[in-house]
């Protein structure tokens, strides 16, 4: 018998209008957030491409 398992890492981020957007990003990515990280995020439709810490 064979398993897989999955992960995904979703992270929520919210504009300075209080506007949030929830994003799933990669493991290696979630790992370099914190909670109230405050910087610029780039983003295509739903696609996260980057954060960049301010």
């Amino acid at each position: 018998m064979h398993h897989t398992t999955q992960t995904r890492y979703c992270v929520t981020f919210q504009f300075h209008s209080n506007d949030r957007l929830e994003l799933s990003v990669s493991g290696q990515q979630y790992g370099l957030l914190s909670e109230g990280d405050v910087g610029t995020l780039t983003f295509q439709g739903s696609r996260f491409l980057g954060f960049r810490r301010h």
